[in-house]
């Protein structure tokens, strides 16, 4: 406040100064990051949980990768399905002195019968093509009226009508209009400057093209028909396709051939009929490698991550990439598969050793590439035993539809039971009628049991006794186990590892949502600061103009 002296002197007291030098500002700011210090250290957990999240991501595409490629070995559970062994490749070679690619093309589904067969192409099949006479511009109106039809052999006969103000190109047009019905197309060639010509060419080989004024002379005129109704140019004749195989003379109507031997599709190029091409059709085996190849590339890939995501540092700490250190469940995936693998293979690793797969120091699988491709080359039957189910019976009237996971390896007798009425009344091994279940002609194995989910077919009529050999390779075995322990870890809902992700998944949408929250309390008490510390300065100028109006007050006094 301002003190007056009796005398008229003045001496004043200033209880504020002039102008605030508060720093609002930076106070508003210190007291928000003070808040928001909170969803900070939140962030920090939920970027270590994507963290982790991401790592399990990785652990589940790297099981379901291994499942995959083990899958692709064995020979699958029905026999609507293929495996890498049932992979085909085909040689072609040439005796007679043409090129074998240049006349012959193929390719083999999965499964096809190997074998050889000895290919001459006597000719192709070509396409029907009539042309017109020549005329003087492809854009000039014709004068022509009239209609016609016209239609390749297998395709409807359609009518094109033409009016006296259409030219060789606009008939042309009217022609392609219809050409999916009809099989016929048209196209004009510039034989020089003042000559075109229409060419009609049937879509299908070996397709004979039917054509022919109705009213007018429009075709005639043309030159494709004769006066007589006969074909005015005719460039090439419709033909079908000639080829003999191991010397029976075949002949198709398409130089696209997939019914001559089963699974193969051939492609007819050209013919000479002094050229031989031999089409073999082997197992593929740079297929069987290859998928050899990415099974072991993804367990070593599994085996990788397992060991990065459990490594300490020099300190003993986990180490920087070990993002998944100390999870029990990457503990338990790695003491499973190590179980599994070692399981499957107890008397399989000598088997696996001559192909040249072999376990290192440090449990990586590796392969030697040239003992893979000698046992592929010399005897690829026991190399595919090595990885697949196979299954014979005594009886046609038995067969195996599903190979199951249980495990069963041997020999067995089945007993089958059937009623008066011809309906299958029990199945038992060894006096053991519990294994099985059975609908209608299907006998299906009990889970829990070492037939479990295999499925037999009985189509006969009385009871018999069916002896059933079983055998399973190493990798079935291994495949078949891998199936399971995959599905319990990287399945569908209740697995597992989907469980964990769930749950990790879960809780970063709970801590984003309180980040959320936090930042929007934030703001709001940012905007109350921000009002708070307005009225403050807001009285602080009041009282400086105050100030200054008791000042000048004082001053006045004084003079």
């Amino acid at each position: 406040m301002a003190v007056i002296s009796a005398t008229g002197s003045s001496n004043i007291s200033a209880v504020t100064s002039a102008s605030t030098s508060l720093d609002t500002e930076a106070l508003i700011e210190a007291a928000v990051e003070q808040r928001l210090a909170a969803a900070d250290a939140i962030e920090l957990n939920i970027t270590a949980a994507e963290a982790k999240l991401s790592a399990y991501q990785q652990l589940q595409t790297l099981l379901l990768t291994l499942s995959s490629t083990a899958d692709n070995l064995k020979n699958p559970a029905s026999s609507t399905q293929s495996d890498a062994f049932d992979g085909r490749a085909v040689t072609l070679s040439a005796s007679g002195g043409g090129t074998a690619t240049n006349l012959i093309g193929a390719t083999v589904e999965d499964g096809a019968q190997t074998g050889s067969y000895d290919i001459v192409v006597e000719q192709v099949a070509k396409n029907h093509k009539i042309a017109s006479d020549g005329i003087a511009n492809s854009g000039t109106d014709l004068g022509l009226s009239g209609s016609f039809t016209l239609g390749a052999a297998g395709s409807e006969t359609v009518t094109i009508d033409v009016d006296a103000g259409m030219s060789l190109s606009e008939i042309a047009a009217a022609i392609n209009a219809s050409s999916d019905d009809s099989g016929v197309s048209a196209s004009i060639l510039k034989v020089s400057s003042s000559s075109y010509i229409l060419v009609l060419s049937a879509s299908e080989t070996d397709a004979q093209i039917s054509l022919g004024d109705s009213s007018g002379s429009v075709l005639e005129t043309l030159g494709l028909v004769t006066a007589s109704g006969g074909i005015g140019n005719e460039l090439q004749a419709a033909a079908p396709a000639i080829l003999t195989i191991d010397g029976i003379e075949v002949t198709r109507s398409s130089n696209e051939i997939d019914d001559l031997i089963d699974g193969v599709t051939l492609y007819l190029y050209d013919g000479d009929e002094n050229t031989t091409v031999t089409l073999d059709i082997g197992a593929d085996l740079t297929g069987i490698s290859n998928a050899i190849t990415d099974f072991v590339d993804a367990y070593n890939a599994l085996r990788d991550f397992i060991l990065t995501n459990q490594a300490t540092g020099s300190d003993g700490t986990a180490a920087d990439d070990a993002v998944l250190f100390g999870s029990s469940l990457l503990r338990d995936i790695s003491n499973e598969l190590s179980s599994l693998f070692g399981t499957s293979t107890d008397d399989g690793a000598t088997q696996l050793s001559t192909i040249g797969i072999t376990l290192d120091a440090n449990n990586y699988l590796v392969i030697d590439s040239t003992a893979l491709a000698d046992a592929l080359s010399t005897d690829l039957d026991a190399v595919a035993g090595l990885f697949r189910f196979e299954a014979t019976t005594s009886s046609t009237d038995l067969a195996v539809i599903n190979n199951g996971t249980g495990g069963a390896s041997g020999d067995y007798t089945f007993d089958i039971a059937v009623d008066g009425d011809g309906n299958i009344s029990s199945v038992s091994v060894n006096g053991d009628s519990s294994l099985f279940t059975v609908t209608g002609n299907r006998i299906k194995g009990k889970d829990g049991t070492i037939f479990e989910g295999m499925t037999f077919a009985y189509i006969g009529s009385t009871s018999a006794s069916v002896e059933v050999s079983i055998s399973r390779g190493v990798g079935q075995l291994f495949a078949d186990r891998l199936n399971d322990y995959v599905g319990a870890y990287a399945g569908a809902d209740g697995a597992r590892l989907t469980e964990e992700m769930s749950a990790l998944q879960d809780g970063i949408d709970r801590m984003e949502t309180d980040v959320s929250n936090i930042e929007r309390r934030t703001e709001d008490y940012r905007a109350w600061l921000t009002e708070y510390y307005a009225r403050i300065e807001a009285q602080i100028n009041a009282a400086s103009r105050l100030r200054d109006q008791l000042e000048q007050l004082l001053a006045d006094n004084n003079d």
